[in-house]
């Protein structure tokens, strides 16, 4: 084997380990991730009426909560990996009303093309006692 090939390939090995390596998210479950912001699960909800997010907190690649005002709180889960979320400032909701349901989108702006999440459910999150 040449030595370019061999150089090549040794560079190859190295990116693909530091890939995953950066892959691998946070030991922590779903649950403890609430609870470490003071909340857990609460019910299943068809939709949000006149929502406005006063803030908004990335969990993992499928979910993220956010505030409606002062007192409600809310976990969207997506229906696949957006693996941009991370690394955003800003969320946008694709809705086709001013009701949020599990029918709508978020769209991740980013450089060039945005990335389009699907929602597959919203929850209300309670208080964690």
């Amino acid at each position: 084997m040449s030595t370019i090939i061999k150089r090549n390939l040794l560079i190859l090995m190295a990116f693909s380990l530091l890939a995953c390596g950066g892959v691998k998210e946070d030991a922590k479950g779903l649950d403890e991730r609430l609870a470490d912001y003071g909340f857990r699960p609460g019910e299943n909800i068809d939709q949000i009426q006149s929502y406005r997010i006063s803030d908004w907190t990335y969990l993992d690649n499928r979910h993220f909560m956010f505030s409606n005002g002062i007192s409600e709180h809310y976990l969207i889960s997506l229906k696949n990996r957006c693996d941009q979320l991370r690394s955003t400032e800003a969320l946008v909701f694709k809705t086709r009303t001013n009701t949020l349901t599990k029918f709508d989108e978020i769209i991740v702006p980013e450089a060039g093309v945005s990335k389009r999440c699907s929602i597959e459910s919203i929850s209300k999150l309670d208080r964690a006692e």
